[in-house]
């Protein structure tokens, strides 16, 4: 918890480039496309093409829902905060914006592994859709990662 607060109230050491605010924009677009694809074929009961048998299985599974609302629906929430929360930053330059996509991110990896695990070892069978959600939120975690700790 100290290095959460920690986190929060150190400024970054310089401005982060405009660069790599776009590139969290469009990771986090693609996220969101992804995601918000999935809710739209859920909504419309329909199993999007896919290149395996994985995504049916997968997409109609217990686990593709929490409490009635589908995990597409909350990964496109998701990725719209963190392209808010960048689209703020690049607006505001304030610190505190990046701040919450990174702490948003890192929420992200955990579902993403845990949706993995399910995937790999409950389910058996792969979503190539909710794979490129894992790729995306961990892109997004790695850059956080690298803004707040690795750059100098």
């Amino acid at each position: 918890m100290n290095n959460l607060k920690k986190l929060l109230k150190t400024p970054l050491s310089k401005p982060l480039s405009r660069g790599l605010a776009v590139f969290i924009i469009v990771v986090s677009f693609i996220g969101f496309a992804d995601a918000t694809f999935l809710t739209i074929e859920h909504y419309q009961n329909r199993i999007p093409p896919c290149t395996t048998e994985g995504c049916e299985i997968v997409l109609t599974s217990a686990y593709s829902e929490i409490a009635g609302i589908p995990v597409a629906l909350i990964g496109a929430i998701y990725y719209f905060l963190i392209l808010v929360f960048s689209i703020a930053y690049i607006d505001t330059k304030k610190d505190i914006f990046l701040k919450y996509a990174f702490l948003l991110s890192t929420l992200g990896l955990l579902a993403s592994i845990y949706f993995f695990i399910l995937q790999a070892f409950i389910i058996g069978a792969y979503c190539q859709y909710c794979i490129v959600s894992g790729i995306t939120t961990t892109i997004l975690f790695i850059t956080g990662l690298y803004i707040f700790f690795f750059r100098k």
